[in-house]
């Protein structure tokens, strides 16, 4: 007799279970349907809200940046689930690949002038170290002009001076603002002969130098204890075979000697040989 009272209330248990998720379902489908029916307004704000809710503004600027008569709004946002920082400008995102530790207030810039358009300087640092990416906005879309370990240099006259860091020296290459006749901005590289170095060492052990950048023509051979000027660096590739293409160690220098003479060394057969003097 238990038995059988025990299994009816198991039944009704069951039953209840079911048209309690009946009545669920037919409650979601119902809310669904009259959300759809909503103004499109209203549905925008309602998905914004659950959007908002996952992401924090840290900075926020309004400028108009192409010269049209329209205020436009450069934002900086934490996503809070991807734990990565975008930037925006209106409608327009820009992130880069890297994971962002910390982002600083993005300046305004103008490249060059004489032109209705701004740009937009985005520093931020990262486990790479700082980051600074001029950012250009022409009421569309926001595309990456330069990416640069250090703050560019901006005149105003199209040219972007950037600072690289060679190790004992800081080689400064300098872009230039082109435009095709379609509208299309670009940042060129107007690459140099010879990059000013202007360094000083004391030569710890004598290495050649080299008439030309041949390695054949022999000039002379420093001196142990000589004072010797690092005047320039020459990084171009023409000289280097595949194995040898974008590595430091094969770059040419031009090294003035304490009598004078100029010549040639592969930064390979005398950094060893050399201690840089350091300037205050």
């Amino acid at each position: 007799m238990l038995r059988k009272i025990i299994a009816k209330a198991l039944i009704l248990l069951i039953i209840s279970l079911i048209i309690a998720l009946i009545i669920e379902s037919l409650f979601m489908a119902a809310s669904a349907k009259n959300f759809n029916k909503l103004p499109a307004s209203v549905q925008k704000a309602s998905k914004s809200a659950k959007q908002n809710i996952q992401r924090e503004l840290v900075f926020q600027q309004q400028v108009d940046l192409n010269s049209d008569a329209q205020v436009d709004t450069i934002s900086v946002w934490l996503d809070k689930n991807q734990k990565k920082y975008v930037l925006s400008v209106n409608s327009s995102f820009y992130q880069p690949k890297e994971n962002i530790l910390q982002v600083f207030v993005p300046e305004i810039i103008d490249i060059d002038s004489s032109d209705q358009y701004k740009e937009i300087l985005f520093h931020y640092s990262s486990n790479k170290g700082e980051k600074y990416v001029i950012l250009d906005y022409r009421g569309k879309a926001l595309k990456e002009l330069l990416s640069s370990d250090s703050k560019p240099l901006i005149f105003g006259n199209k040219e972007v001076i950037v600072e690289v860091n060679m190790d004992f020296w800081i080689k400064k290459e300098k872009y230039v603002l082109n435009q095709t006749l379609s509208g299309v901005r670009t940042l060129k590289l107007s690459p140099q002969e010879l990059y000013n170095v202007g360094v000083f060492a004391y030569v710890k052990k004598p290495f050649v130098l080299y008439s030309y950048r041949d390695q054949k023509s022999k000039l002379t051979i420093t001196r142990k204890g000589e004072k010797i000027e690092i005047v320039s660096c020459d990084t171009s590739n023409w000289f280097k075979d595949q194995s040898k293409k974008n590595n430091k160690l094969y770059d040419w220098y031009l090294i003035k000697t304490e009598k004078g003479l100029q010549g040639w060394a592969m930064l390979k057969d005398f950094i060893n040989c050399i201690e840089i003097i350091k300037t205050q």
